[in-house]
């Protein structure tokens, strides 16, 4: 891959809802990259598209038309089986809602996105086992590890939620509302580890109605009513 080749390009992409009575169209000719290595901030009102865009960044959602070329790949032509292996191999999530797995440990929720990856036997378990330690001592929260996401406050939980969107090494993490559920104290915290993260050379794409997230960000595109605004 090309060092210059931007991690994500859009062309002309649009999105369609449609049911039996309406059609609703929540994206409408969006057009931008992410430079490797960019911290991006998307804004706008709820109901302007934002959400729908980051899941069809995270290749959740298909475009209805236009182009999406994730590290040079066009995913609209990729299979579910090509497109969920280069999700978990490219990108790296942050909830709003966390979305930890209860019934696992944190340390095993850190550790999930690796245990998708070709690599079994004792070996590999301890490798994966010790990456994931890794992350959780890095986001302040490896004694932490043996419990279970009820018993942390949600301020670690999005720690936890942190170290598992980084734990494979992604191209892209992209973060929706990753304050939004969160005390000022832990606010601060999150961002400052997002911001620890594209410092160490990671592309984050950010999601947020939160006014700090510009002060950071080193661009910020708005989108209104499905649309870029210029």
């Amino acid at each position: 891959m090309n060092a210059e080749t931007p991690v994500v390009q859009l062309r002309s992409l649009s999105k369609v809802f449609t049911t039996e009575r309406v059609e609703t169209h929540a994206l409408a000719d969006v057009s931008f990259e992410i430079r490797r290595g960019e911290y991006l901030l998307i804004q706008g009102p709820s109901g302007c598209g934002k959400s729908t865009l980051l899941a069809i960044l995270g290749l959740l959602e298909q475009p209805t038309d236009g182009e999406y070329r994730l590290q040079g790949a066009n995913v609209r032509s990729l299979s579910l089986t090509e497109r969920a292996r280069l999700r978990n191999r490219e990108l790296g999530f942050v909830f709003q809602s966390f979305n930890l797995v209860s019934d696992l440990t944190i340390l095993d929720n850190v550790e999930l996105p690796l245990r998708y990856r070709k690599g079994r036997g004792k070996a590999a378990r301890e490798e994966r086992t010790e990456r994931a330690m890794q992350l959780l001592r890095e986001v302040g929260i490896s004694h932490r590890a043996e419990h279970y996401p009820a018993q942390l406050s949600g301020g670690q939980q999005q720690r936890a939620a942190i170290a598992r969107a980084l734990v494979g090494e992604p191209s892209l993490v992209l973060a929706d509302e990753p304050t939004g559920n969160l005390d000022s104290d832990s606010e601060d915290t999150v961002m400052q580890l997002l911001a620890d993260c594209h410092a160490r050379g990671t592309t984050v794409c950010v999601v947020s109605h939160n006014s700090k997230f510009t002060a950071v960000a080193d661009r910020t595109l708005k989108l209104s009513e499905g649309r870029l605004e210029s």
